[in-house]
């Protein structure tokens, strides 16, 4: 008298385990999605990737003035960025042709914007400030889709040191964001390791009570940019 709710457990028991072979895709698509963005987080940006470069904002009195200061950093990025196959920049006149259509519109919503239009996958921001004589320069490497940043800082004691600090920017962007070690960067390097060298040489004492020494290329790292859109 009860064998057939028996059979009826019975069935529905077997019938919850997945058939090899019949798997429903609703199953799996969103722990896939998921274990896509963590190796995303841990090995940096896809490649080959496209990158949208904007002309550099002047903070100064005389900001006219530093126009060619301001395309000497455009073309720098452009060529440093370039990585055949891997990374493409977009034309510096497709920017420019494009910049009007944006004006008056929220800066996030900008750069989402143009992302979309140029087919970019990240949007780099930079802003160069003078202040008393001396010059620091501003940039952010924004990951339009996963919505978050990477922020890169260099100061310049004058405005001649300023291409040559850019140039270490794009060194760490290659290497940070693409995972892309260039003679620039290797230069950086042997620079911070002789650093260490001598005041490990001054102040042993001072090393062995802070042990963890932080590398500067570790400490940016992808910031969540929880504004965009």
């Amino acid at each position: 008298m009860h064998f057939k709710p028996f059979v009826c457990v019975l069935c529905f028991w077997i019938l919850s385990f997945p058939v090899p072979g019949i798997v429903p895709d609703s199953l799996h698509l969103p722990a896939a999605r998921a274990l896509a963005a963590a190796d995303m987080d841990e090995t940096g940006v896809r490649l080959p990737a496209t990158i949208a470069v904007l002309p550099f904002t002047i903070h100064a009195a005389e900001s006219d003035a530093f126009s060619y200061i301001q395309q000497g950093v455009m073309n720098m990025l452009h060529t440093r960025l370039t990585w055949p196959d891997k990374v493409h920049v977009v034309p510096g006149r497709q920017i420019q042709e494009m910049l009007p259509r944006l004006n008056g519109t929220d800066k996030n919503q900008a750069l989402g914007q143009l992302a979309e239009r140029t087919g970019s996958d990240l949007v780099l921001d930079g802003s160069i400030t003078k202040l008393a004589g001396s010059f620091s320069i501003d940039v952010m490497v924004h990951d339009i889709e996963n919505r978050r940043y990477m922020a890169f800082f260099e100061q310049s004691k004058d405005s001649d040191e300023l291409i040559e600090k850019v140039g270490r920017i794009a060194a760490g962007i290659n290497k940070q964001v693409f995972d892309r070690t260039t003679a620039d960067w290797e230069k950086i390097e042997q620079e911070r390791q002789a650093k260490i060298n001598e005041l490990r040489r001054r102040n042993p004492e001072y090393l062995m009570q802070t042990p963890q020494w932080q590398r500067q290329d570790d400490s940016p790292g992808w910031k969540i940019w929880k504004y965009l859109f």
